[in-house]
């Protein structure tokens, strides 16, 4: 018996990601999250796979990023097992699959990232630096970061670590890095690094002899998220771009040889992003940005529309895609070119792992299967032609138990970033507004990512193409869907998508109800305040990274929410995050104020302790009340 979907379904949600693999010893380990039955946390585990049926390896229920390793013996994961709730850092520990109980190999006070396995050494990222418990006396820039908290006497810096415990860190100085690789045979380490604060995007590349210290700089002013080695050595593959559309370029694999220097694209031509940018809120972690070489080849996953794909490339470009289809590809390891394993995900199945053999797909793990239980709705595609002649993709979802011949109400939601994108993603929340009898609209207007650069670059013209891509959108959802009551009409969104709903309601009064998310109000307060917000700020806003509102003052005004809310007659509701610090609280109390100040009808919900992540990975309780809210203000306004 199928039964309506309702929020506290949200505990049932299993999330598989940190996905790591033997090709010779046939193994896979994986993470797999779920949210605790005291809804103030989350259970993480390892399980493991062998080719038959993967099993819970571990049962600390703090246990994540699993890596193997190299000869097969065991696994090193990370895990909070024996620290305080508040205490920071994290345990490597290491479980050997002969026997006997993981033992804690270190523990890393400034946490853990990137952590890979080479030879008989595991290498990984952590932040050095005095810690400021109290008082905070501040003299460097960025102050904090979102998820981080205050950051001014930190550096990112790259650490190894043998199996007796023994700790070295491999790198110092004023400067951050922000990537690695190290060579198969051990010798010499790739880093890409970051030491202009106001230009943290500008990377260099050094290669650092491991022994005698010797380093060389292989690459600058490129903006690197992720490097990998040839299994020779010869090649430095990187995920990367020079830069030349500001934020908006599109990141490609990029080819140095090692020897000259040489950089070759290797997706040249080909207009699209590596990495996977489609939304989802039920994600164990971020999708990684992987690069695995297998002989000659290159693996990848790389944007395309509102899907996400696995592809490869060789050493001389020609891309081409292996796992295609309506979905999320979230991660994946490749033991052969006829064996591939990838976790995905798609609008109605939440995360499982699949085994891809010569083409044919079977999916191996059922952790999901509860969704079989739920009513849920399936995303209908539409296109139509924006204004100006260019195509927008977007979807439809009806109501759970959708009925012709009623009028429903309809909520248009839009993304973040600007350059992220919707699609064939699970999205729990779109989910929920179908089972409360909303219809939901979702589509990728102009600054959205899956398509090309020139689509993606609105720099400079916030509030302009953008606006009206939704807005033509949503006329054209109205002309082709007859039950959709026009007279009925709410709009959502979070980061960008909250200042686009900012825009959207002091500049139309066409919708009955508003949901501003983690937004932005002011672009000239932004600057000062939010973690990456003089870069952000120019880029975006201004237009070019020199371009700041001292020079520009006028279009960082015009192009501001608070200066238009004069003209606002849709009821909001402002949801906020007091650790928020991408787009910091100031933004929502600035909107809430002069809202009051002009007597509009405002309502704020405040979430203490959340940061800009709250509806992906925040507090589940708290995720519980932020949408149990959304559903009572559009059920509010928008029913009557």
């Amino acid at each position: 018996m199928v039964r309506r979907l309702v929020i506290d379904d949200l505990k049932l949600v299993r999330m598989i990601h940190d996905l790591d693999s033997h090709g010779d010893k046939g193994l896979l380990v994986f993470t797999l999250s779920k949210i605790s039955d005291s809804m103030d946390d989350y259970e993480r585990n390892i399980w493991i796979y062998d080719g038959k049926s993967p099993r819970q390896l571990t049962r600390g229920n703090s246990d994540f990023s699993p890596r193997i390793l190299s000869d097969g013996s065991g696994v090193v994961f990370l895990s909070r097992r024996g620290l305080g709730k508040d205490e920071p850092g994290v345990g490597v520990w290491l479980l050997k699959f002969d026997g006997g109980e993981a033992v804690r190999l270190t523990y890393v006070r400034g946490g853990v990232t990137g952590m890979r396995v080479v030879g008989n050494e595991i290498f990984f990222l952590s932040t050095t630096g005095p810690t400021q418990e109290d008082v905070k006396f501040v003299d460097d820039w960025p102050l904090w970061f979102n998820g981080r908290g205050f950051i001014h006497t930190f550096k990112t810096h790259l650490f190894s670590l043998k199996v007796d415990g023994s700790l070295r860190q491999l790198t110092s100085g004023d400067f951050d890095v922000v990537a690695y690789d190290v060579k198969p045979n051990g010798e010499e380490v790739a880093v890409a690094i970051s030491s202009d604060r106001f230009k943290p995007y500008r990377n260099e590349v050094w290669l650092i002899n491991l022994r005698s210290g010797e380093r060389r700089t292989i690459l600058s002013n490129y903006s690197v998220s992720t490097m990998k080695f040839s299994p020779d050595g010869k090649y430095l593959a990187m995920v990367g771009n020079d830069l030349h559309r500001g934020f908006a370029t599109h990141d490609h694999v990029l080819l140095v040889k090692v020897d000259t220097n040489e950089v070759i694209d290797l997706m040249r031509g080909v207009d699209r992003n590596v990495g996977n940018s489609l939304n989802s809120d039920v994600r164990g972690s971020p999708p990684p940005t992987k690069l695995q070489w297998v002989g000659e080849y290159i693996y990848f996953v790389m944007m395309d529309g509102g899907t996400a794909r696995l592809a490869r490339t060789g050493v001389n470009g020609n891309v081409e895609v292996v796992v295609g289809g309506n979905r999320s590809v979230e991660d994946f390891a490749v033991i052969n070119h006829e064996l591939i394993y990838f976790v995905a995900m798609d609008p109605t199945t939440p995360t499982e792992l699949y085994r891809w053999v010569n083409g044919a797909e079977e999916r191996v793990t059922n952790f999901n299967d509860w969704v079989g239980m739920v009513s849920l709705s399936k995303p209908e595609q539409f296109k139509f032609k924006a204004g100006d002649g260019v195509e927008i993709e977007g979807w439809i979802m009806r109501p759970a138990d959708f009925r012709p011949g009623i009028k429903y109400p309809a909520i248009l939601e839009i993304h973040g970033g600007p350059k992220t994108a919707y699609g064939y993603s699970f999205m729990f929340e779109f989910q929920v507004l179908a089972n409360e009898g909303f219809v939901v609209v979702f589509m990728n207007p102009r600054g959205s990512d899956g398509y090309g650069e020139g689509f993606a670059d609105i720099r400079g013209h916030y509030g302009e193409r953008d606006y009206e891509d939704l807005m033509e959108g949503l006329d054209y959802v109205l002309r082709s869907y007859d039950f959709i009551d026009p007279n009925r009409l709410g709009v959502i969104g979070g980061s960008y998508g909250g200042f686009m709903t900012n825009w959207i309601v002091t500049h139309t009064d066409r919708f009955r109800a508003a949901v501003t998310d983690r937004s932005i109000s002011n672009w000239v307060s932004f600057f000062g305040t939010s973690d990456i917000g003089p870069y952000f700020a120019n880029d975006q806003i201004g237009g070019d990274e020199g371009k700041d509102f001292w020079g520009y003052l006028e279009t960082y005004l015009a192009k501001s929410p608070i200066m238009y809310v004069k003209n606002v007659k849709t009821p909001l509701l402002i949801i906020h995050s007091l650790e928020d610090y991408r787009c910091w609280f100031d933004q929502a109390v600035q909107l809430y104020t002069a809202l009051k100040y002009m007597g509009k009808e405002v309502r704020m919900v405040v979430f203490p302790g959340e940061n800009h992540d709250l509806s992906r990975f925040g507090k589940p309780n708290h995720r519980v009340v932020r949408l149990r809210s959304i559903v009572d203000w559009f059920s509010e306004k928008l029913r009557r």
